[in-house]
């Protein structure tokens, strides 16, 4: 049983403040169960100039903004390292311009 009370305060510590407890399911591959979610600045590996030239080309498009690789290594490395900790796993929902929302769920509810 995870303390997502536990996992929310690690990722306030770690300056993540917003995130929330949900479950259910949803349309998004490979979150369903429970979770807790939030959104962050776009930093790191999620950030425009470290994406791919293809991406950093679509995610200049007019719009929203937020073309990503959205695989889950590139979180931010304190948010993987909490997920690892709790034995979660990281799914990255969406994305736009200047910001990401990423949710942190128990991998025994859902499929990859």
């Amino acid at each position: 049983m995870t303390d997502w009370e536990g996992v929310k305060q690690e990722l306030t510590e770690a300056g993540y403040s917003g995130f929330e407890f949900d479950s259910g399911d949803t349309a998004v591959s490979g979150l369903s169960g429970e979770w807790v979610s939030g959104k962050i600045a776009r930093e790191g590996a999620l950030r425009h100039e470290n994406q791919s030239l293809l991406i950093c080309i679509l995610d200049a498009l007019p719009g929203d903004g937020g073309a990503v690789d959205a695989a889950p290594e590139n979180a931010p490395e304190s948010i993987r390292s909490i997920a690892t900790e709790h034995g979660l796993e990281v799914v990255i929902i969406s994305v736009s311009a200047d910001e990401a929302r990423i949710a942190l769920c128990d991998p025994s509810n859902h499929d990859l």
